[in-house]
């Protein structure tokens, strides 16, 4: 008589079939990707890589997570001098790059598509802490710096697709809407400017 042989060892939950699908315990990732700046964010910075790491909690059809991630926004042009339309004065605008430290928690619902393939959607939430600068000058004169080191609440939608190529090892690729703010100060005056970004990007996920 043949002899049968479990494969739950190489199952982690994800419905049966020898799925492999991340449905319990803890995993960590590495990741890279791209964000592209949007709307009026879009006319002074250029897209920028990022970088994160996670860790992540699989609790069957939900996932939470922690991250922390690092991106460095460039602007188009670092000097812009325009002429003030009906008048002789020259305004010089000075940009600066924007290093962007962001955390933030997030939690997403996850639906097994296949054995080895979910879909899932969700949110993040966290914190901002971006160090920008822009200086402007009038006529050689009188030059007002915003100043740095800007801390905003940061909110972000997310879907995206995750394949475990192991019981232990999986990709995800992911997409976000962010959605984030620079406070601006001028003296005794302050401002806040919303920002919107697209990300792509990919992870390697470790699960134990």
């Amino acid at each position: 008589m043949a002899q049968h042989h479990s494969s739950r060892a190489l199952t982690y939950g994800g419905g049966g079939s020898g799925a492999v699908n991340f449905s319990d315990g803890w995993g960590v990732a590495a990741g890279t990707g791209v964000d592209i700046p949007q709307g009026n964010f879009n006319y002074t910075f250029k897209p920028s890589v990022n970088f994160n790491a996670s860790v992540y909690r699989f609790l069957g059809s939900f996932t939470a997570s922690l991250t922390l991630g690092y991106t460095n926004f460039k602007p188009h042009e670092y000097f812009i001098s325009e002429t003030v339309e009906g008048s002789d004065s020259n305004v010089n605008t000075y940009n600066a790059d924007m290093p962007v430290i962001s955390t933030y928690a997030g939690a997403a619902y996850n639906i097994d598509i296949a054995d080895n393939f979910r879909v899932y959607g969700g949110v993040n939430l966290g914190l901002y802490f971006t160090d920008f600068a822009v200086a402007y000058e009038i006529d050689g004169a009188n030059t007002f710096v915003y100043d740095k080191w800007s801390q905003s609440l940061y909110y972000a939608p997310k879907v995206g697709i995750i394949f475990p190529v192991t019981p232990k090892l999986g990709i995800s690729i992911e997409s976000k809407y962010n959605f984030f703010s620079q406070k601006l100060t001028l003296g005794d005056v302050s401002g806040k400017q919303n920002w919107n970004s697209l990300s792509l990007g990919a992870e390697l996920v470790f699960k134990f």
